[in-house]
């Protein structure tokens, strides 16, 4: 290949592989987080702090979870496809898909998206 693209090819595949299996065991671990959290605040008797807690799981914790699961995965995606454009040789197809990569890593309330999680 020419130009400033000089990958190994077999060392990027085992990377994102890993990538890929450890994105896939967020998921269940944050939900385990989410029913651990909203059991805890079903054993609280009532009041501000079982509001708070519910709150930190339904809008915070929970959106923004999901949103970086989803942005991971968008990644990996992105980054396969430009892997497999560089090793067909379409270099502008692969540079493209890089492009794509780096976009998916930005939180959606860069893109003007709709719903923006909230901080933690």
């Amino acid at each position: 290949m020419s130009g400033s693209w000089n990958i190994d090819v077999s060392s990027t595949v085992s990377t994102i592989r890993a990538t890929a299996a450890q994105a896939e065991s967020v998921e269940p671990a944050v939900a385990g987080m989410e029913q651990a959290l909203l059991l805890a605040a079903s054993s609280i008797p009532g009041g501000v702090v079982v509001a708070a807690l519910n709150d930190v799981v339904t809008n915070r914790l929970g959106p923004n979870a999901r949103e970086a699961v989803a942005r991971t995965g968008s990644i990996v995606t992105s980054t396969v496809q430009a892997l497999s454009f560089y090793v067909h040789g379409d270099l502008e197809m692969a540079s493209s898909a890089q492009r794509s990569a780096a976009r998916a890593g930005e939180p959606s309330s860069l893109h003007g998206a709709g719903h923006r999680p909230l901080p933690l």
